[in-house]
């Protein structure tokens, strides 16, 4: 009898504690947290009924007290400070998509999905710990208001509503986009481009004029950011369409090019063409199958230098085996001048760039310190400083330069960040594209009517220099992203 029911209660306790595994990798619906209450409730009347039935037996009894004691409070955590409770970010085969940027949903449906857009803003992210600031409570129910008077919301209308709310934080890593299956984009764009044009204004507004019109349509640090957001977004059908511009009367470009000439295009709806007709109409090979690693490095001897080219912040044996390979080679032919390409890396893993520094002849160096939020837990972490763990045999004393530009974002921004706050190098470009002191560590998710995707931060980052006061890490010698390599040159030379 004793048997049956310590295994009974042990049975109980492993179901409750499955809830979080099986939410996280299995299924593709949301879960509510009480769920977890409902659990957390079966162990403790299981463990009620055995002390009730078998009278006797102190081991047991403590023994089954405290498996369920242990039990309620990871089921308790497990949900409710469980920042990938209900994210999709480790769910198997999981669906990005969202609905078509025209579909209609009911009132009620959007309302749902506002109400969990805030529902898990309020629970992860480190600005709204204690309490929701008075500027996003009020943009919360203006939007609510708005959309149950509206009847029904068009999916791109209602992206564009929460990430009005969203986008007060000024945190990159945090807002409401459709990721769209069936994405058109405007077939002429890499021609233009690759005639040396780029686009200045649409239907006759300019880009600056549409980057203030839409700056509150957009989660952004950096207004560097918020142009690469909409850059992507004037090329596409949903993308034009979240700006507010009517495909029926056609879409008028103003190009202009590095000399100063213009000319204007008018694009109709004929001519969003989907990737695969994209791809075709531009000469664009879709059979090849290896792709381009994100790391590699090459090295001119008549130049002296190695450049590492990182398009990822991705931390794994081929990152690091490349970077051993470069340093060795930089050591056996005497090269002086080391440089990290980040110019297209919009971040990954941090520890990029502590493997870096690895090879720098420095003992420490400043790190910035961060707190975590794990819903109604907030815990500091760091001190500031980083033990530099080095390869003696590899150490390089020569110049270290990082090459920026805007698209620089998150860890990559953080790898130039140590750079220029512990004096190791000179950074050389535009400014990365989110603040030193802001967000990240995001979890994913999709709104459940919309199927809008939606990330939030659930870390806040403070910088290494607690002296500096920027609000970005500007280079020291600043230069439009295509033009960083004739600077480096240049510097080089002078050297």
């Amino acid at each position: 009898m004793r048997r049956k029911y310590l295994l009974l209660c042990i049975l109980i306790d492993i179901l409750a504690i499955s809830l979080i595994p099986v939410n996280a990798l299995l299924i593709n619906f949301n879960m509510p947290e009480f769920l977890s209450i409902l659990a957390s409730l079966t162990v403790i009347a299981s463990a009620a009924i055995f002390f009730i039935k078998i009278p006797k037996g102190k081991i047991s009894k403590a023994f089954v007290g405290i498996l369920a004691f242990i039990t309620v409070v990871i089921s308790i955590l497990g949900s409710y400070c469980n920042p990938y409770w209900n994210s999709i970010q480790f769910r198997l085969n999981a669906d990005y998509y969202s609905k078509p940027y025209d579909y209609r949903i009911s009132s009620g449906k959007a309302v749902e999905d506002l109400d969990y857009a805030m529902k898990y803003l309020k629970k992860l992210h480190p600005a709204l710990y204690r309490e929701i600031p008075e500027d996003i409570r009020q943009q919360y129910e203006k939007v609510k208001t708005r959309i149950q008077q509206s009847g029904e919301i068009r999916v791109n209308d209602l992206a564009r509503e929460i990430e009005s709310v969203f986008s007060i934080l000024r945190d990159g890593h945090t807002y409401v986009r459709g990721n769209y299956a069936d994405r058109k984009i405007m077939k002429y764009y890499r021609r233009w481009i690759s005639d040396g044009y780029e686009i200045t204004a649409v239907n006759g507004i300019s880009i600056e004029e549409l980057l203030d019109r839409m700056s509150n349509y957009y989660s952004f640090e950096a207004t560097s950011w918020e142009l690469e957001w909409l850059s992507d977004d004037i090329v596409t059908e949903a993308g034009l369409d979240y700006l507010g511009f009517d495909m029926e009367d056609g879409i008028e470009y103003t190009l202009t090019s590095s000399d100063r000439r213009t000319r204007v295009e008018t694009c109709n709806a004929d001519d969003f063409l989907s990737w695969k007709e994209y791809a075709e109409f531009n000469g664009i090979d879709n059979t090849k199958t290896t792709e381009k690693s994100f790391v590699s490095y090459e090295i001119d001897e008549e130049k002296n230098i190695a450049i590492l080219r990182l398009d990822q912040c991705t931390y794994n044996s081929e990152y690091i085996n490349c970077v051993r390979a470069m340093f060795q080679e930089v050591k056996d032919k005497g090269i002086g001048n080391v440089a990290v390409d980040l110019r297209y890396n919009g971040g990954g893993n941090s520890q990029v760039a502590n493997e870096f520094f690895r090879y720098l002849d420095i003992d420490s160096y400043k790190i910035g310190t961060l707190g975590w939020r794990f819903g109604f837990i907030y815990i500091r972490l760091g001190n500031g400083i980083a033990k530099n763990d080095k390869y003696e045999d590899l150490l390089f004393n020569g110049n270290l330069y990082l090459l920026t530009s805007a698209g620089t974002f998150s860890s990559a921004m953080m790898f130039a960040q140590l750079v220029k706050d512990n004096n190791l190098g000179t950074i050389i470009g535009e400014a990365p594209g989110n603040d030193p002191n802001g967000y990240g560590e995001i979890a994913y998710f999709k709104l459940p009517n919309s199927q809008l995707f939606m990330q939030i931060s659930t870390k806040r980052f403070y910088r290494a220099d607690r002296e500096c006061t920027d609000d970005l890490v500007y280079p020291d010698i600043e230069c439009k992203s295509e033009l960083v390599m004739d600077e480096l040159y240049k510097l080089i030379n002078k050297k």
